[in-house]
C-alpha cells in the first residue's frame, strides 16, 4: 500500500474516527485504525465493538491495499507532521514508512486478520435532519438520559420519526426532556403505525452530536431493527440499538393543569443558580417554589450555613401552590431552554411539573417534585 495525503485531510479524518477508540480496548485490534484504499481515496475506520466510525479522506493512491496502525500513536504522529503532503508506504515487512518534509518515521503495522467487517446499514427506515439542529436537540435531551445500567433501555435516547417531524426523548424516571424537529420523512407503507422509532445508546448519540458540523447540511439516518448509521460530510457512524420497551412517555405528560406560571427564563435561571449554591450545602439539595395569586413567585433554599430568598415576577393563573424540587434537576432543565419566556404548569405539590415554550411545541420538559412536609 502506498499513498500521498495532505496532513490536514488526514488529521480531520483521524480526529473523527479516533472517537471510537476505547481507553481499554476489549480486543487488541480495537486499538488500531484501519486504513483502506478505495476509488475516492482512503477510508479510515475505528471501532470499540459497539461504536464504529468511518471517514473518507482524499488522497493520491499509488498502490491499493490496507493497513492497521496503532490509532492513538499514528494520530499523534500525524498531528506532529509539518503542514503539506505526507507520503506513506507499507513495505513487505508490514511497516508503514511515513515521509514528510525533513521527516522520516517507520511504524509497525498491527495484524488486521481479526478486524471486524463493518458494513453500511441497509433498510428502508430513514430520516434526515439538519446537522446543527440535530446536534442542539441531542445536547438538550442528553442530560435526562439515565445512567442506571439496570434499566438499560433508559440509558438511550428515543427517536420517533413522523412524516413531518422527528422527536428525541430522554428520561431517567425523575425528569423528561423532549425536543421536536421539523422534518420531511417518508414512512414506508410496510409500517403499521404512523411513525418509526429507535432507541440509540446515549453514549453513541452523544459522540455523534460532538462530530456534527454547525451547518444546515443534512445528517442522513438509516436504521433497522438492530443497528443505526449516521452519515454526514464524509463521515459515517455505526451503532447498535437498544432493545426493549421504552417507557410510554405520553402517559406521564399531564394533559391539563390547575396552576400555570409564565416566567422570564433569564431571571428564573439566575435565581435558581443562586439558590442552588445554598441548596447544595443542605441535606437534601432542595429548592422551594411558593406561588400565590397576584404575588411574585418566591424561591427559597436553606442550609445550616444560611438561606436564600428570591422573588420573581410571573404571570400567574390558578391555585396557590408550594412545591419543592431537587435543585440539580431544575438547573439542568432551565440551562437547556432557549427563548426569554417559558410556561411552568402544575397540578399539585406531588405531581410532575411541565415546562413548555410560550408558543408552539418545540420542546417539553418534565420534572418530578420532592415530597416534603411542613414547608
Amino acid at each position: 500500500m502506498h499513498f500521498r495525503v495532505q496532513t490536514d485531510e488526514m488529521n480531520y479524518g483521524l480526529g473523527m474516527v479516533i472517537r471510537a477508540i476505547s481507553a481499554r480496548p476489549v480486543k487488541p485490534v480495537y486499538d488500531g485504525v484501519l486504513i483502506e484504499s478505495n476509488g475516492d481515496g482512503l477510508v479510515l475506520t475505528c471501532t470499540d465493538g459497539e461504536i464504529s466510525i468511518k471517514a473518507t479522506v482524499s488522497a493520491l493512491v499509488e498502490e491499493d491495499g490496507c493497513a492497521l496502525l496503532p490509532a492513538k500513536l499514528f494520530a499523534e504522529m500525524m498531528r506532529k507532521q509539518p503542514v503539506g503532503e505526507v507520503d506513506i508506504k507499507v513495505d513487505d515487512r508490514m511497516r508503514a514508512v511515513i515521509k514528510s518534509r525533513g521527516s522520516n518515521t517507520s511504524m509497525a503495522c498491527m495484524s488486521a486478520e481479526d478486524y471486524p467487517d463493518i458494513r453500511d446499514i441497509s433498510g428502508e427506515y430513514r430520516a434526515a435532519l439538519p446537522c446543527n439542529k440535530f446536534r442542539d436537540a441531542v445536547s438538550k435531551v442528553q442530560f435526562a438520559v439515565s445512567s442506571d445500567e439496570s434499566r438499560k433501555i433508559l440509558t438511550g435516547i428515543l427517536m420517533e420519526v413522523y412524516e413531518k417531524e422527528t422527536l428525541l426523548v430522554g428520561l431517567d424516571g425523575f425528569r423528561l426532556a423532549l425536543q421536536r424537529l421539523e422534518a420531511e420523512n417518508e414512512i414506508p407503507q410496510s409500517v403499521q403505525k404512523d411513525h418509526l422509532s429507535a432507541v440509540t445508546p446515549g453514549k453513541t448519540l452523544g459522540e455523534v452530536s460532538k462530530m456534527l458540523p454547525d451547518s444546515n447540511e443534512k445528517c442522513q439516518i438509516t436504521f433497522n431493527s438492530s443497528h443505526i448509521m449516521y452519515s454526514f460530510n464524509s463521515v459515517k457512524v455505526y451503532g447498535t440499538l437498544l432493545t426493549g420497551e421504552f417507557i410510554d412517555y405520553r402517559k406521564i405528560l399531564p394533559e391539563n393543569w390547575s396552576t400555570e406560571a409564565l416566567v422570564n427564563r433569564s431571571q428564573f435561571s439566575d435565581a435558581i443558580d443562586r439558590c442552588s449554591l445554598m441548596a447544595r450545602e443542605g441535606k437534601n439539595n432542595l429548592i422551594y417554589l411558593h406561588l400565590k395569586p397576584e404575588m411574585p413567585m418566591e424561591m427559597t433554599a436553606n442550609a445550616d450555613r444560611g438561606d436564600v430568598h428570591e422573588e420573581i415576577d410571573v404571570g400567574f393563573q390558578g391555585n396557590e401552590l408550594n412545591i419543592a424540587f431537587n435543585s440539580r434537576y431544575l438547573t439542568d432543565i432551565i440551562h437547556n431552554i432557549d427563548g426569554e419566556q417559558v410556561r411552568m404548569c402544575f397540578n399539585s405539590s406531588v405531581s410532575p411539573c411541565m415546562i413548555l415554550p410560550l408558543e408552539g411545541n418545540a420542546f417539553t420538559f418534565l420534572v418530578l417534585p420532592v415530597r416534603v412536609f411542613n414547608k
